[in-house]
C-alpha cells in the first residue's frame, strides 16, 4: 500500500512538496479534491496516461479529465471564446468540470476536447500550480465502483498502484463534479445540489 500524508487547508505545504515530486517521477497519488477522491498524474505523460488507465479499467477512447491551476492555465491549454470565459470564471473554482475545446494535444484525450477542473481546494490550486502541467483528475475507484468521498473509502488496488496517498478527510461536496459541455453547450452529468443552477447558463 502507498505511503500515506495528511493535509488540512492550512497545512498543505509539505503535501505539495511530497505529491509534486512523485508526480514528476512518473508515479501516481490518490489525493482529495473538493468532491472525490481523485487518481492523480502527469496529464501531458503517455506512460502516466496508460496507468490510470489500467487502474480505472478503461480503454484509451475514454478521454481522462484535468485539473489546472488558474485561468491562465487554461487559455494555453483550451481555445475558449468569452462566453465561455465567463461561465468557466464564474463557476470556477468550483465543484464542476467543464468541457472545451483543445488548444493543445494532451494524451488524457483522443478528440478535440477536454474536461478541465479548477477544484476548490488549497491544496489541489496549490499542487497543480507547483507542478506547472495539468494533472489528472478521475475518481480513484475502478469503473464502476463508487467514487470515495474520503480515504478509507479507496479500493485497496488502487492504493496499491500508486506511490503516495494524501489523507485530506472527507471531501466538501461528497459527490462528483457536475459536468457541463460548452462545446455542444449541454449538461453531461450533474453533481451536487450546489449545481443545479449550472442548468439556467446564460445564452451565448
Amino acid at each position: 500500500m502507498a505511503p500515506t500524508i495528511k493535509i488540512t487547508d492550512d497545512d498543505y505545504e509539505a503535501g505539495v512538496d511530497v505529491a509534486k515530486a512523485i508526480l514528476g517521477s512518473k508515479a501516481l497519488i490518490v489525493y482529495p479534491t473538493d468532491t472525490v477522491y481523485g487518481i492523480g498524474g502527469d496529464a501531458t505523460s503517455d506512460e502516466v496516461v496508460k496507468k490510470v488507465r489500467t487502474i480505472k479499467g478503461i480503454d484509451e477512447k475514454k478521454p481522462l479529465s484535468v485539473m489546472m491551476a488558474d485561468f491562465s492555465m487554461i487559455e494555453y491549454y483550451c481555445d475558449t471564446g468569452v462566453w465561455e470565459d465567463i461561465i468557466v470564471k464564474k463557476y470556477l473554482p468550483g465543484p464542476y468540470t467543464f468541457v472545451l475545446k483543445l488548444r493543445r494535444t494532451l494524451p488524457v484525450t483522443s478528440n478535440d476536447k477536454i474536461g478541465v477542473r479548477i477544484p476548490d481546494s488549497p491544496f489541489c490550486q496549490a499542487l497543480c500550480q507547483a507542478f506547472g502541467r495539468p494533472i489528472i483528475t478521475t475518481s480513484a475507484n475502478p469503473t464502476g465502483q463508487k467514487a470515495p468521498a474520503e480515504l478509507q473509502g479507496v479500493d485497496k488496488k488502487v492504493l496499491d498502484a500508486v506511490g503516495l496517498a494524501i489523507d485530506g478527510g472527507p471531501t466538501r461536496y461528497g459527490t462528483a463534479s457536475a459536468v457541463v459541455d460548452l462545446v455542444e453547450r449541454k449538461m453531461v452529468r450533474e453533481g451536487s445540489k450546489e449545481t443545479i443552477d449550472l442548468l439556467e447558463l446564460p445564452e451565448p
